[in-house]
C-alpha cells in the first residue's frame, strides 16, 4: 500500500499526541503485567472515567490494547508491548537526567519570576 508523506503526519500526530500522554503512557504500562478490567485499571490509575474511557478507545483504535474475555479485559496487543518498551527507556532517561532537569527549571523559574518582576517594576514607574 502506497503511503502519502501527509497520511503517514497524520498518523504519526495522532498516535504521538495520545501516548504521548500522560494517561494513554500510564495505561500501556499498567497493561505491561496482563490483563486487567477497566475497574481494576480505574482503581490503579486514579484516571477520571472519562479519560480512562477515552484513552482505551484511542489505544484500541490504534491497536495497541485488545479487549478480551467478554469485552470485560483489557490487554496489550504485540505492538502495545513492544511500545511499552520505549516507554520504559523513556522513563530510564528521565530517572537518568532527574536532577538536570530539577535544576534547569528552578533555573528557569528564577529567571521567568525576575523577568516579570523588572517587568512590573517598568509598568509601575510609568504611572
Amino acid at each position: 500500500m502506497a503511503v502519502t508523506t501527509k497520511e503517514l503526519c497524520s498518523v504519526r500526530r495522532d498516535v504521538l499526541g495520545h501516548v504521548g500522554g500522560k494517561w494513554s503512557s500510564l495505561v500501556l504500562i499498567l497493561l505491561e503485567t496482563g490483563p486487567r478490567r477497566y475497574s481494576e485499571i480505574h482503581r490503579s490509575s486514579q484516571i477520571n472515567q472519562r479519560m480512562l474511557t477515552l484513552s482505551l478507545h484511542q489505544l484500541e483504535r490504534d491497536g495497541l490494547v485488545a479487549r478480551s474475555a467478554g469485552n470485560t479485559d483489557y490487554e496489550l496487543t504485540e505492538a502495545g508491548r513492544s511500545l511499552v518498551e520505549v516507554i520504559k527507556s523513556l522513563i530510564s532517561w528521565t530517572d537518568r537526567h532527574y536532577d538536570h532537569i530539577v535544576v534547569s527549571r528552578d533555573r528557569h523559574a528564577t529567571a521567568t519570576s525576575n523577568a516579570s518582576a523588572m517587568s512590573a517594576g517598568r509598568d509601575n514607574s510609568a504611572m
